[in-house]
This record gives C-alpha cells, structure tokens and sequence, in this order.
C-alpha cells in the first residue's frame, strides 16, 4: 500500500512538472512575440503648441521648431537604422541648451526637462549598440514621453503666469 501511494505520489509530481515546462515554453514565445510587436511602436508627439509659440512671441525660435521636426521625423522611421538620427538628434538638443533660451522660458524647470529629453537620447543611443531589441523601444517610449512633458511643461508656464497675474491684481 505504501509503494502504491508512494508512486502515485511521484506520477503527480512528474505529471505537474511536465506541465509548468509546457507553459514556459509558451511563455518564452509569447514573450518573443510582444517585442516583435513591439519593433514598430506608435510613437506619440503632442501636437506643435502654435498658440504657445504665439503668446510668448516665440516665431523666432528656430532651434525649438527645428528640434520638433526632428522628434516628428524621427517616429516616422525604420528603427533599425535610427543612430545616425538620435545622433542629429541630440546635437540639436545641445544647440538648444547651449544657447540662450528665449527670456520667457529661461526658468529652472525648462531647463531641466530639456535636460532630461537630452538624456533620454544620450540612453536610446547607447541602446542602438546594445542591447537593441529589449531596450531601444521603450528607451524610444519614454524619449517621447519626456519630450511630450517638455512641450506640455512649457504650455503650463503660461498658465502659471497668467494665475500668478491673477492672484496678484487681486491683492
């Protein structure tokens, strides 16, 4: 009786790790398949601030306009080739932190996010060598996101000025 159960015992055991190696065999494929999903992500750039642009009579500022049309063209290309163009990328962005921000906008928190976009491209570019297939999309990802933020920390600047006005006329 003992052997009886003694080996049934066993059989469950063999049977069930039968079954976990069947799953991570899938999972692994799975996983394959999410990053070759993964090799043409939908990149998402927030639309150009125009009436930004306008408020703080900033038509003139060609490195930022310069600077968009780079980030545009970049989601439109083949990744596989895409150093030579965070290269580009990122001397852009050196031009426009090594220069004078336009009066308006030379405030620490601009700065700063500009500085992050910089180092997200300096992060994406070091993953076109290395490691490309697990980290240069979501590095791309978050390059975006960053940008994203820099444009939309930029939209707010205005309307924290025109609060500050505000609670200003009223004291």
């Amino acid at each position: 009786m003992f052997i009886r159960n003694f080996f049934l015992l066993l059989m469950v055991i063999v049977f069930s790790s039968c079954n976990s190696n069947k799953n991570a065999i899938t999972d692994s494929q799975t996983t394959e398949l999410v990053l070759d999903s993964l090799s043409s992500p939908k990149l998402k750039l927030t639309p150009y601030p125009e009436e930004f642009i306008e408020a703080y009579e900033l038509e003139e500022w060609k490195d930022f306009e310069k600077l968009y049309e780079s980030m545009e063209r970049l989601k439109e290309l083949n990744f596989d080739g895409i150093e030579v163009d965070l290269i580009a990328l990122s001397s852009r962005i050196k031009e426009l932190r090594s220069g004078s921000l336009p009066r308006k906008l030379e405030v620490p928190q601009i700065k700063s996010r500009l500085k992050v976009v910089e180092m997200q491209v300096q992060k994406a570019r070091y993953f076109t060598k290395h490691y490309k297939k697990d980290s240069l999309i979501p590095s791309l990802i978050l390059l975006y996101e960053y940008f994203n933020g820099f444009v939309s920390r930029m939209k707010y600047l205005e309307k924290e000025d025109q609060e500050f006005e505000n609670i200003k006329n009223k004291e």
